[in-house]
């Protein structure tokens, strides 16, 4: 699938009811019939968060998407999503770290956004889309409008 001429992945999570799910954290398994796009960065299992305010970030996130990389919420790989201009959908970056001797404030290493998503939830919050665009991130803040001004969503 395209946007303009960026090429991207769509993944379709469905609420798990068998986890623990509040109005504040939701868990999403990958479609069965999406558990080929499993790979590095798409997972098959996934945790959507509302941010509670307690971090040191330049943006402003509505929520944290986490992807099930390791055995622990904690350790898995992570990312703010923020909100667009469209209801029901939200922006955000997966970063690479960028291995120096020289860290962070908190010690751990820099990172640089690499790959650009699109979430978007269904009114109901019982599927989630997610738009990926490997190896693509647009830093201005006006290009990122016109993408999502342009893409084709899932839910209409």
């Amino acid at each position: 699938m395209k946007t303009g001429n960026k090429e991207f992945i769509r993944a379709i999570y469905v609420l798990d009811t068998s986890s623990n799910n509040t109005d504040k954290k939701s868990e999403y398994i990958i479609d069965k019939k999406n558990s080929s796009l499993v790979d590095k960065i798409l997972k098959e299992r996934i945790k959507i968060e509302k941010d509670n305010g307690f971090h040191e970030r330049s943006r402003y996130f509505e929520y944290w998407l986490y992807f099930r990389n390791d055995t622990n919420w904690c350790r898995c790989l992570k990312t703010g999503l923020a909100k667009t201009s469209i209801n029901y959908v939200f922006e955000g970056n997966i970063s690479e770290p960028i291995i120096l001797k020289n860290k962070n404030l908190k010690g751990k290493d820099h990172e640089n956004p690499k790959h650009f998503i699109l979430l978007q939830f269904s009114e109901n919050s019982e599927t989630v889309i997610i738009d990926l665009f490997k190896d693509f991130y647009p830093f201005k803040k006006a290009l990122i409008e016109l993408i999502i001004t342009e893409h084709q969503l899932y839910f209409k």
